[in-house]
């Protein structure tokens, strides 16, 4: 073989193998952003969330609104209510079990709430 040819075939093994560990990371990466461990999924729903790209991103996506609304109260009393109302949220995304569109409209209502909130806490912060 030549220095050429060990070259460009080391290379295309590298590129392989980089690509790989990004696919790697990124499902890493979902995984520990989930609310719940993806292999510990026990709720039909969960697993139904953990199959699902976009289930899976508006799942990230609620879990980052809520940290952060729940970082920005000061009161316990309000991070209690925000507890109470998450709560609820859940039940009713577990009560859909494996139908998609009804997950996918629990977190979508659910975002919206969550953001109609941190937008409002906005307003009134800068006052």
């Amino acid at each position: 073989m030549s220095d050429t040819f060990t070259l460009r075939f080391a290379a295309a093994i590298s590129a392989t193998a980089l690509a790989a560990l990004a696919v790697l990371a990124a499902q890493a990466g979902r995984a520990n952003a989930q609310e719940f461990d993806c292999r510990r999924a026990g709720m039909a729903s969960e697993r139904t969330i953990c199959r699902s790209d976009v289930l899976g991103a508006l799942d990230e996506k609620m879990s980052g609104l809520y940290a952060e609304l729940k970082q920005s109260y000061g009161r316990r009393s309000e991070r209690d209510q925000l507890k109470r109302y998450q709560r609820q949220f859940l039940a009713a995304r577990n009560d859909c079990g494996r139908d998609t569109e009804c997950i996918k409209g629990a977190y979508l209502d659910q975002i919206g709430v969550l953001q109609a909130q941190i937008e409002r806490n906005n307003r009134l912060s800068e006052r």
